[in-house]
């Protein structure tokens, strides 16, 4: 049975009590010009220690046209502005690249024509630090399944709440609601992945990013280990690896990210768990010295450029990052690490989701 129902008054309840105070996750300037929409963009932050560049590497992309700007206003401080891309709603995913840091978004909205999203980026113990990173903004509502949603409440009150409209999303149509299960857990449900959890959702995309200016990763635990796994669970944690109470944002597609995986690594080798290719070959996937360094390769998927993350599940308190992604004949190859908190040394994960899109 799904939580809302059991709790359906007292939810209704607290929503309109409190649908009016809801903040905004944008930290921008009321838009001049045309909102667009739907929106899409992604970048691949190359240079950490560079005050501004225009992002012309082949991995960034603007649904509007225009240029990807990266800004530094400090160590560890980023700004993606996508010109002529401001949009309404929607959510925002970044992560560190290529070492074992920890990135968050801070805010994302228009701002004067243009769509921003803010980065904040961290060692593992939790110092800010110049970082490589990558992200990613949408509002789209297309897909087999398609779920988003910001978690603006880090403490939710007693019968959940549900979240602002216009930072979510289900294609299912129905209602959206996050409740809290204790320090920094919490369970999220969305519709468009409780109707894949008979199996379709590991072949789908799920990402999960802490919200704000502190050193938190948040992860979406394995589904298998709850009696309604249809309920998405979310824990968050800090450099410690203890948990703690955080906002974040979560969202889940099937049939939008071309190239996925979900690794399961329960047992003696990594093997897709579900998987989606255009080549419709499964991927094969390569454990680098038994020790939280993954290969995913995905033959007959090959493509320039394009977006790729990676995300935990299910291996609390850890953290996994996309450490590149390359072409190898005509193979899409995706490289995963992850780490412990607090030092960032490697760890092997029992579950991960991975992709790449264009």
């Amino acid at each position: 049975m799904r939580i809302s129902k059991m709790l359906m008054g007292v939810t209704a309840m607290v929503c309109a009590l409190t649908s009016a105070t809801v903040a905004s996750p944008a930290a921008a300037d009321p838009p001049v010009g045309t909102i667009v929409a739907p929106i899409e963009g992604y970048v691949w932050g190359w240079q950490p220690a560079v005050a501004s560049y225009n992002s012309a590497t082949g991995y960034e992309y603007n649904s509007a046209g225009g240029a990807v700007q990266v800004s530094r206003s400090g160590v560890g401080r980023y700004q993606v502005r996508f010109v002529n891309m401001a949009g309404q709603g929607g959510v925002a995913h970044v992560s560190a690249y290529g070492a074992n840091n920890i990135c968050t978004v801070t805010s994302w909205g228009p701002t004067l024509g243009d769509e921003v999203v803010n980065v904040r980026c961290y060692t593992a113990a939790g110092a800010v630090v110049d970082s490589r990173f990558i992200a990613h903004i949408t509002n789209r509502t297309d897909g087999a399944s398609r779920g988003y949603l910001w978690s603006n409440d880090a403490t939710p009150p007693v019968g959940g709440y549900t979240p602002s409209a216009t930072y979510s999303y289900d294609s299912t149509g129905q209602a959206i609601a996050v409740f809290g299960e204790g320090t920094g857990s919490y369970a999220v449900e969305l519709g468009a992945f409780g109707q894949d959890i008979g199996g379709d959702w590991t072949s789908g995309a799920l990402r999960v990013t802490a919200y704000g200016a502190a050193a938190v990763t948040c992860q979406v635990m394995d589904p298998a280990l709850f009696v309604d796994p249809g309920v998405l669970r979310v824990r968050c944690f800090d450099t410690t690896g203890h948990l703690v109470n955080s906002r974040f944002v979560l969202s889940y597609t099937r049939e939008v990210v071309p190239v996925s995986a979900t690794v399961d690594n329960y047992g003696p080798a990594a093997t897709a768990a579900g998987w989606s290719s255009p080549s419709n070959t499964a991927p094969v996937i390569t454990e680098i010295d038994g020790d939280g360094d993954y290969l995913v390769a995905f033959p007959g998927a090959g493509s320039a450029g394009g977006h790729a993350y990676a995300g935990i599940m299910g291996t609390p308190p850890m953290f996994c990052t996309i450490h590149s992604w390359t072409i190898s004949g005509d193979a899409m190859n995706l490289r995963v690490r992850c780490y412990q908190p607090g030092g960032g040394q490697f760890n092997p994960a029992v579950l991960f989701n991975v992709g790449f899109l264009t």
